[in-house]
C-alpha cells in the first residue's frame, strides 16, 4: 500500500481547543489538527489573514496532518470565536506589531515554545513581525500571498485588489470568506486593513534568520511577481514557488498542492538550489491529479464539466423557443445560454477554443448566472407562467451546483531562481 492510498481523504477533522490568555484577558479559540501518532516534529501554527479567522485555514490543516504533522491554527483575539483583547480600548483591528504579541502570548499559554509558521497575507506579516522579533520561536516560515506590495500600500489601493482576486478563487471559497466578514463586522475590517495596509516589511526581512518559503498563486492580485521577487530577494535564506492556476488563497484552491509544498519545505527538501524537475522547469510539486486522497472534494472532472457546458448551452439557446414560457422568460434563458456559450469558448478546459479564462473565473461565472436566474425568477419573471419561471429557478440551482462540484485543478508549484 502506497502512502498516498492510506492517507484519509482530507486527514482528521480540527478538534477544538480554548486556552486561558492572561495578557488580553480572554481565552483564545484554536483548531488543532494531530496525526494520531507522535512524530517528534516542530509543530505547524497557520496565521489567518484579514478578517478571518482559522475556518477559512481547515483545508491545509487537515491535509498537513494527513501528512504527518502536528498543526494548529489560533482565532487571534477579536476574530473568529476569540474574544476581543480587553485591553485595546478602541475595538478596531488590531495592527501588526499587537496581533504579533497577541501571537505571543498565546504561544505561551499554549506551551508552544518553537513552531514553524505558514501565514496568509496579512498572517504573513505577523509571520514576518514574529521571526524578526523572536527568532527563538521560530524553526521555518512560510509566508503565501504575502503583503503589503508597495504598489497597494493604501487601503483604496489595496481593497480593489481584494475584489479582484475574488473571481480567480474557487467559487466554495466566496461563501465562507462572507460568513468570516460578516462576523468580524466591517467597522473592524476597515480599521485593520487601513493599521496593517502602510506596513514597511520590507525592513524586518532582513532580520528574518528562518529559512523562508515565499508562496504566489499565479492570479494573485494583491501580490505582484515583482514583489513576490524582492520579498524572497531580501530575505536571508528565502526561496519562492509559484503555484499555477491558483490566486491569493492558494491554501484552499489547491489545499492537496500547497499541502506538499508545504510539508517539502518543512522536510528541508526545497533548500538545495533553484530547479526542479528532469527537464529544469523549477516544479517541486505536481499537477493536482485525479483520485488524490489529498485533492479537493470536487467531484466533476474538467472533461465532464466541459460537456455539460455544451450540452447546457445548446438547451438555454433552443429548448426556451419550443415552449410556452412567456416572452421574458425565453429572453432571459436564451441569454444565459449565449453568455453561457461565449464564457465556455474562452475558457481554459476542453471545450475552450481561445482559452484565455482560467477555470475558476469560468465557476465565478457560472455562480452569478445561478444568482441572477433565481433572482429573476423571484423577481422579473412575476407575471410569467409558473412552468417558464420554475424552469429558471432550476436552471439558476443547476449552475450553482455545477460551479461549486466541479473540480479546479491547480498546479504545478514551480521554484522560481531569484537572483541575489
Amino acid at each position: 500500500m502506497s502512502v498516498l492510498s492510506s492517507l484519509r481523504p482530507a486527514g482528521p477533522a480540527p478538534q477544538h481547543v480554548w486556552t486561558d490568555v492572561p495578557g488580553p484577558g480572554t481565552r483564545v479559540h484554536s483548531r488543532a489538527w494531530h496525526p494520531g501518532t507522535g512524530t517528534g516534529r516542530t509543530p505547524v501554527v497557520l496565521l489567518h489573514g484579514l478578517g478571518l479567522s482559522s475556518r477559512y485555514l481547515i483545508p491545509l490543516g487537515r491535509r498537513l496532518a494527513a501528512l504527518g504533522h502536528d498543526v494548529v491554527a489560533p482565532d487571534l483575539p477579536g476574530f473568529g470565536r476569540s474574544p476581543r483583547d480587553r485591553r485595546l480600548r478602541r475595538p478596531g483591528g488590531p495592527d501588526v506589531a499587537t496581533q504579533t504579541g497577541q501571537l505571543v502570548e498565546w504561544l505561551d499559554a499554549a506551551g508552544i515554545g518553537r513552531a514553524s509558521f505558514f501565514g496568509n497575507s496579512i498572517g504573513a506579516q505577523v509571520a514576518v513581525e514574529l521571526a524578526a522579533r523572536h527568532p527563538d520561536r521560530v524553526d521555518r516560515v512560510v509566508l503565501s500571498g504575502s503583503t503589503p506590495d508597495p504598489r497597494y500600500r493604501r487601503p483604496w489601493k489595496q481593497y480593489p485588489q481584494v475584489l479582484r482576486n475574488m473571481v480567480f478563487e474557487v467559487p466554495g471559497l466566496q461563501p465562507v470568506l462572507q460568513v468570516e466578514y460578516l462576523s468580524t463586522g466591517v467597522a473592524r475590517m476597515v480599521q485593520q486593513l487601513v493599521r496593517s495596509c502602510d506596513d514597511p516589511i520590507e525592513q524586518r526581512l532582513p532580520r528574518v534568520a528562518a529559512p523562508t518559503l515565499v508562496v504566489r498563486g499565479r492570479h494573485d492580485r494583491t501580490l505582484t511577481q515583482e514583489w513576490a521577487e524582492e520579498v524572497t530577494r531580501l530575505l536571508p535564506d528565502g526561496r519562492l514557488v509559484v503555484i499555477e492556476g491558483a490566486a491569493h488563497n492558494a491554501h484552499w484552491s489547491a489545499p492537496d498542492v500547497s499541502a506538499r509544498l508545504v510539508a517539502a519545505f518543512l522536510a528541508g527538501r526545497l533548500d538545495g538550489p533553484d530547479g526542479g524537475g528532469p527537464a529544469g522547469d523549477g516544479v517541486v510539486v505536481p499537477r493536482s491529479a485525479p483520485g488524490d486522497p489529498l485533492a479537493a472534494a470536487r467531484p466533476l472532472p474538467p472533461r465532464a464539466h466541459a460537456a455539460l457546458d455544451v450540452v447546457t448551452t445548446l438547451a438555454l439557446l433552443t429548448v426556451p423557443w419550443t415552449r410556452p414560457w412567456g416572452p421574458r422568460t425565453r429572453l432571459l434563458l436564451a441569454a444565459s445560454g449565449a453568455a453561457g456559450l461565449a464564457d465556455t469558448l474562452l475558457t481554459d478546459h476542453p471545450a475552450g477554443l481561445l482559452r484565455v479564462l482560467p477555470v475558476p473565473v469560468h465557476l465565478n461565472l457560472e455562480a452569478s448566472a445561478g444568482l441572477q436566474l433565481l433572482t429573476a425568477a423571484a423577481t422579473w419573471l412575476r407575471g410569467e407562467p409558473a412552468a417558464g419561471r420554475w424552469a429558471a429557478a432550476g436552471q439558476g440551482v443547476f449552475e450553482l451546483l455545477r460551479a461549486g462540484t466541479s473540480s479546479a485543478p491547480a498546479g504545478p508549484a514551480r521554484r522560481v531562481p531569484v537572483p541575489r
